[in-house]
C-alpha cells in the first residue's frame, strides 16, 4: 500500500464530495465494517501513463443524499435507482479525473473509461485486488470507501503531496 498516494486519494475524495455533492467526510475512525451488504459499488478503469482502476463503495444512505444534492432533489431517496447510480458514476468519474494528474503529472493524458456498476453479487473488496491506495471515510450518514489499483510502480515525480510536487529523488519534495 502506498501511504502517500492514499493521502492524496483521501484529499481528492473529500474535496470532490464537498464541492460536487455538498457532503462532508472525514477519515473513518476504527476498522472498516465487516458487513458490506449495504454498500453500492461503482468501478472505473483508466489507461495512459498509468493504467489501472478505481472502485468506490458507498452506503445506500449516503448515495441517496449524494444523488439528491447533485440533482437538486429535496429527497434523494425518492430518486430512481438509475438516477442514484448515474450520480455515483459521475462521482467516481470526477474523483478519478482529479486524482490522475496528481499522481501521473499535470501534462499526462489519460483515457478514463465509462464507470460501471459491477454485476450483482460482486464484493466490495474480494476481486478488486491488489490495491495500491485506499481512502476510508465516514460521511454524515454512512461510509465511503475508495480503492485504487495501479498496474506497476507509481512515479514519484508526478505525485503531489500537500500541494507540492515530489521530485522523484528518494521521495524528496520539490517546489
Amino acid at each position: 500500500m502506498n501511504a502517500a498516494v492514499s493521502g492524496v486519494l483521501t484529499d481528492v475524495v473529500v474535496e470532490t464530495l464537498e464541492k460536487l455533492a455538498f457532503l462532508f467526510a472525514a477519515p473513518l475512525e476504527g476498522p472498516v465494517p465487516d458487513d458490506m451488504s449495504e454498500l453500492v459499488i461503482v468501478r472505473v478503469r483508466f489507461s495512459g501513463p498509468l493504467c489501472g482502476a478505481m472502485q468506490l463503495s458507498l452506503s445506500r444512505s449516503v448515495l441517496a443524499e449524494l444523488a439528491g444534492n447533485m440533482l437538486g432533489a429535496d429527497d434523494g431517496s425518492a430518486l430512481s435507482a438509475d438516477e442514484q447510480n448515474d450520480a455515483l458514476r459521475e462521482l467516481i468519474n470526477v474523483i478519478c479525473g482529479n486524482l490522475l494528474p496528481m499522481i501521473g503529472g499535470d501534462t499526462a493524458e489519460f483515457n478514463i473509461q465509462t464507470p460501471f456498476i459491477p454485476a450483482a453479487g460482486a464484493s466490495a473488496a474480494g476481486e478488486f485486488a491488489p490495491v495500491t491506495a485506499v481512502s476510508h471515510l465516514s460521511a454524515e450518514s454512512g461510509i465511503c470507501l475508495v480503492a485504487l489499483q495501479i498496474d506497476g510502480p507509481v512515479p514519484e515525480q508526478g505525485l503531489v503531496v500537500n500541494g507540492r510536487r515530489m521530485d522523484g529523488a528518494a521521495g524528496r519534495v520539490g517546489s
